[in-house]
């Protein structure tokens, strides 16, 4: 762990604490957070699809490994019905910001993963036409500044 990761970790126990912060946290993207000032009334997300798809980048944790919690689950995090998390995912699906795969584990259906690359798709678009007035520092796999 270099340095500026140590940093980073003490950070994060420094705002929220060492009992919030070891339980783990999630990377969010802004733009996702903000989605809503940069789209048309009509493509709004209601709080329930917000929260869902913030729930689902919280357990994305590898590009090529997609997400899969159940739709139990997600209801259960959002604090809403199945039923309210079908209707988002259908809307999600519709706009379109995510898709849904089917899964099959030992050759029984399984839940649901979400292939997020349409939001991804979506959130890139909205960088490249609304570019935040500070960037941030970022670094490639090697460890250089881009």
């Amino acid at each position: 762990m270099s340095d500026e990761d140590v940093k980073k970790a003490d950070d994060v126990v420094l705002k929220w604490g060492r009992d919030v912060a070891g339980a783990g946290f999630a990377q969010v993207p802004n733009y996702l957070l903000r989605f809503n000032q940069f789209t048309s009334d009509e493509d709004r997300l209601s709080p329930t699809e917000l929260l869902l798809l913030i729930e689902l980048a919280g357990t994305w944790w590898k590009k090529d490994d997609l997400p899969f919690p159940s739709m139990k689950t997600l209801a259960v995090r959002c604090g809403t019905s199945e039923r309210q998390i079908l209707r988002a995912v259908k809307r999600l699906e519709e706009i379109p910001l995510l898709q849904r795969v089917n899964r099959k584990k030992k050759g029984i259906i399984a839940s649901n993963a979400y292939d997020l690359s349409p939001l991804v798709e979506v959130l890139q678009v909205i960088a490249e036409t609304y570019p935040p007035e500070r960037r941030r520092k970022l670094r490639d796999e090697q460890g250089s500044n881009v």
